[in-house]
């Protein structure tokens, strides 16, 4: 069951939000990403996001993938390590990944990219609806969008639709949020995962220690925004609707979505993908 799309504004959306909370926020979805239990996970959400990748993009090398709005890098990192290790094994050339954003993270950009040969960034702010083209000649281009496409209203949703359409030569976008009763009542998940993310990888820090285990504010930030988020993500129609735009060429184009369980029954990964024929 779904019901009528609300583009409410998430706590790490606002400029008042302090930047401990929102480095707090991104860095909880990059661990989230990655999140595996045995016995349980079919994978983690980065892997399954891989097999997506494969599954739909032919001739894989032959592309390079551009991360629109990277956040603290996300999957990239597992994306680029399972995809290449996959090309390698076939003597194939490996994908170089480019991370971007309009409020770029360089310094953890930077980390990653010195443990990843294939993967680098864009210091300069990057405005979604006016993304350059990032491949070299003779490459392909795919743009990946990871659980951000629901952050931007419908007019600048549009706006970044058609300038990848334009100038890409795919696009994918993954969400792990949907307008679902089920994806509302497991929401609160996240409330429980902040305290486990401050534990393991904030325990030094004085200002996360308090503002989660004292005053649980981290905690509460995590759970209302993924509440907002599930309420204002797309369905795989609304989408589509977006695409229909005066004077935008769709003729070369296919379009498909789905869904692939990561730990069943909390966590889904969806995904709507738009790939260009040669």
């Amino acid at each position: 069951m779904s019901w009528p799309r609300s583009q409410l504004l998430e706590i790490g959306d606002q400029t008042w939000c302090p930047a401990w909370l929102h480095q707090h926020e991104q860095f909880s979805l990059t661990r989230l990403w990655n999140l595996k239990i045995p016995g349980w996970s079919r994978g983690s959400l980065a892997t399954q996001a891989c097999a997506v990748v494969q599954e739909h993009l032919k001739d894989l090398s032959s592309y390079t993938i551009l991360d629109v709005c990277a956040g603290a890098g996300g999957p990239t990192p597992v994306l680029e390590s399972e995809i290449n290790k996959k090309l390698e094994s076939e003597a194939k050339e490996p994908i170089q990944f480019i991370l971007s954003d309009l409020f770029p993270h360089r310094e953890e950009w930077s980390r990653i990219s010195k443990k990843k040969q294939n993967v680098t960034y864009i210091e300069t702010p990057v405005d979604a609806r006016a993304a350059p083209r990032v491949a070299a000649k003779g490459k392909k281009e795919c743009r990946i969008f990871n659980i951000c496409f629901h952050h931007f209203g419908d007019k600048d949703a549009a706006g970044i639709l058609r300038n990848t359409i334009e100038s890409a030569d795919a696009f994918i976008i993954f969400e792990i949020t949907a307008r679902e009763v089920w994806t509302c009542l497991c929401s609160p998940l996240v409330f429980f995962w902040a305290f486990y993310v401050t534990l393991i990888w904030y325990w030094n820090s004085p200002i996360h220690l308090l503002f989660t285990f004292v005053l649980p504010i981290a905690p509460l930030a995590i759970w209302v925004d993924g509440l907002i988020s599930c309420l204002r993500t797309r369905t795989t129609k609304e989408v589509r609707a977006l695409l229909d735009q005066p004077g935008l060429d769709l003729s070369k184009w296919t379009f498909h979505s789905g869904q692939k369980t990561v730990q069943f029954p909390f966590i889904t990964l969806y995904y709507y993908i738009g790939v260009k024929a040669e």
